[in-house]
C-alpha cells in the first residue's frame, strides 16, 4: 500500500515537472511572437535593433546586452546599440576580425553561439571592460535566398561546402575555394566582402547582476529570437530599397509625363508648321494643270511626309512656247521643300529671259552655288516645246530617264542624263538636243526616282522597265488615265499600306 502510495507521489510530480515545462515552453514561444510582432511594426532598422535588445534585457533577463556590428572597411567589430551599458565604457571596444579576435570572431565565421565563463582577467577584451563573469555571444544573419556556391555558380566540388546543407560557405571551416586566399585572415578579409556573406554582428549579452545561470533554453529562445531578427532586417531592406525604387520610378515617370506633355505641344506647333509648310509647297506646285489645243497632259505628286523636295510644272514662257520641267532635290521634308521652292522661283525667273534649257539650268546652278550654301542637290529634266514650229528642246541635269514613246510606231526612247547635278558643281556638263515632231506623234513620261526605285516587302524594286512596259501597253489612253494606271500597278506592286520610301512625281505629256 505504501508502495503504491509513493509511486502515486513521484507521479504526480513528474507531471507537474513536464507541466512546468510546458508552460516555459509556451511562455517562450509567448516571448517570441511578441517580440516578433513589435520588431515587425518597427519603420526603421534602428528601432528592430532596439526593440530586440531591450526584448533581451527585460524579459530573457539580460543585465547588459550589446550590438556588435560588422566593420567592412575596418574589417572588425564595433558597438553599434546597446542597452545597459554605458557609451563611456563602449569607445575603445573595438575586435578584430582575423584569426586574432579570438572566440568572438569565431562565432562570426562558424556562425555558432558561443557561452564564456570565467573569462581571462587579462586577456578577454569583455573581461576587462564590464568585469563580467561569464558571457554569451550569438550571431546576428540576414535571410540567405540562395546557397553561396549556387549564387557564385561554383563548380569546385572538392570544396567543403560544395552540396553542403549549409548555405553559407563562409561558415565552413576549409571552404571559399575560389578566394584563392592565402591565409585565414585572407579568406575571411574577401568572404566579409562577398555578397553572399550574411552575417550583420554579434549580440554580446551577460546577467552580472541577476546571476542568473544561461540556460538552453535560454539559447533556444535568444537563437529564435534573433533569427526572426535577421529575417525582419533583411525583409525592411528589401521592401525599403523596393519603396526607393517606386520613389525613384514614380518620380521618373512624373517627369516622362512632364516631358511628353511638352513633346505633345512641340509636336502639335511642328504639325501645325508641317500643314502650314505643305499648304505653301502645295500653292507653289500646278493646282490643276489642264489640257490645252497645243498639248494633253496628266500628273500627280505623292510626298513621302508632309512636305517633299519634288518639283514639277508646264508653264507658259512666251505664246505657243512652253516649259515642261521635273526635278528632284535630294533628300525630303522641309529643307528639300525650301530649295525646291528656290529652283522654281530661279526657274521662272531665268526661263523668260533665256529660252535655251541648257543656259536656263547654268544660269540657276550659277546662283545656288553663289547665293544658297547647302549640301543638298537638284537633278532636273527642263525642256522648252515650241508648238508652232514644232520644235522641243531639252536638257537632263543627273536626272533619271525620260520615256519618249512614239504614239504611231509604239518606239520608245529613253533620254538619259546629258549633265552633273544642279547645285554641285560650277561646270554642269550639260548638251542640249532638239526634237522636231508632229502634233500628237509623241508622248513624254517624266517622274522621280521616288517612283522607280521603290521596293515591295520582298525588297524587290518597282524599276523602269515595269514602267515602260505600263507606258508601252497605255499608248491609246489619256495622259490622266495613264498616271491613274501607272500609280494603280505601282500601288499593287509595293502594296497600298506601304508608306513611300521617297517624294513621288509622275507627269505624261502628249505633245
Amino acid at each position: 500500500m505504501e508502495n503504491r502510495a509513493s509511486a502515486t507521489v513521484d507521479e504526480a510530480a513528474r507531471l507537474r515537472g513536464d507541466v512546468d515545462v510546458l508552460k516555459a515552453q509556451l511562455m517562450n514561444s509567448s516571448l517570441i511572437n511578441e517580440l516578433t510582432k513589435v520588431m515587425h511594426s518597427c519603420t526603421d532598422l534602428e528601432g528592430i535593433t532596439k526593440t530586440l535588445l531591450l526584448g533581451i534585457q527585460e524579459i530573457l533577463e539580460f543585465d547588459r546586452v550589446v550590438l556588435l556590428a560588422i566593420d567592412e572597411e575596418d574589417f572588425c567589430l564595433k558597438p553599434q546599440s546597446w542597452v545597459g551599458v554605458e557609451e563611456s565604457d563602449l569607445k575603445q571596444l573595438k575586435i578584430p576580425l582575423g584569426f586574432e579576435g579570438g572566440e568572438v570572431t569565431d562565432a562570426v565565421f562558424l556562425n555558432r553561439h558561443l557561452i564564456v565563463d570565467a573569462p581571462d582577467k587579462d586577456g578577454d577584451v569583455f573581461a576587462q571592460l564590464f568585469n563580467t563573469d561569464s558571457y554569451l555571444v550569438i550571431p546576428l544573419l540576414s535571410k540567405a535566398t540562395r546557397k553561396c556556391w549556387e549564387h557564385k555558380s561554383c563548380n569546385r566540388t572538392s570544396c567543403p561546402a560544395y552540396g553542403s546543407h549549409n548555405p553559407f560557405c563562409w561558415s565552413i571551416p576549409g571552404s571559399g575555394e575560389m578566394l584563392q586566399a592565402t591565409s585565414e585572415d585572407d579568406r575571411r578579409r574577401k568572404c566579409v566582402k562577398c555578397p553572399c556573406f550574411r552575417c550583420e554582428g554579434v549580440f554580446w549579452m551577460d546577467r552580472r547582476d541577476k546571476k542568473i545561470p544561461i540556460t538552453s533554453d535560454d539559447i533556444t529562445t535568444l537563437t529564435a529570437v534573433i533569427t526572426q531578427a535577421g529575417i525582419i532586417i533583411e525583409n525592411y531592406r528589401i521592401f525599403y530599397a523596393l519603396e526607393r525604387a517606386n520613389s525613384s520610378l514614380s518620380s521618373a515617370n512624373d517627369q516622362l509625363k512632364r516631358l511628353n506633355h511638352d513633346l505633345q505641344i512641340a509636336q502639335a506647333k511642328i504639325n501645325n508648321d508641317l500643314t502650314h509648310a505643305r499648304t505653301i509647297q502645295q500653292g507653289l506646285l500646278p493646282q490643276d494643270l489642264q489640257d490645252t489645243a497645243d498639248f494633253a497632259i496628266g500628273a500627280k505628286y505623292i510626298p513621302a511626309l508632309a512636305v517633299g523636295g519634288d518639283y514639277y510644272d508646264v508653264f507658259p514662257i512666251s505664246p505657243k512656247v512652253y516649259g515642261v520641267v521635273v526635278a528632284d532635290v535630294s533628300g525630303h521634308g522641309i529643307a528639300s521643300a525650301l530649295i525646291m521652292s528656290m529652283a522654281k522661283i530661279l526657274l521662272k525667273t531665268y526661263a523668260i529671259e533665256k529660252q535655251s534649257p541648257q543656259k536656263t539650268l547654268e544660269r540657276i546652278n550659277e546662283t545656288f552655288l553663289n547665293e544658297i550654301k547647302t549640301d543638298n542637290f537638284v537633278t532636273i529634266f527642263y525642256g522648252v516645246f515650241d508648238v508652232g514650229r514644232c520644235e522641243f528642246h531639252y536638257t537632263s541635269a543627273g536626272h533619271c530617264p525620260v520615256l519618249f514613246l512614239n504614239r504611231k510606231t509604239r518606239e520608245i526612247r529613253k533620254i538619259n542624263a546629258d549633265g552633273l547635278f544642279l547645285g554641285v558643281f560650277p561646270d554642269m556638263l550639260l548638251k542640249e538636243a532638239l526634237l522636231t515632231y508632229e502634233p500628237g506623234q509623241y508622248r513624254l513620261v517624266l517622274y522621280t526616282d521616288g517612283l522607280t526605285e521603290t521596293h515591295n516587302a520582298e525588297d524587290e524594286m518597282f524599276d523602269l522597265s515595269r514602267l515602260e512596259e505600263i507606258s508601252a501597253r497605255t499608248l491609246n489612253l489619256t495622259p490622266r488615265a495613264v498616271v491613274d494606271e501607272i500609280l494603280r500597278v505601282h500601288g499593287d506592286f509595293c502594296g497600298l499600306d506601304r508608306t513611300p520610301e521617297d517624294d513621288i512625281t509622275l507627269l505624261v505629256l502628249d505633245l
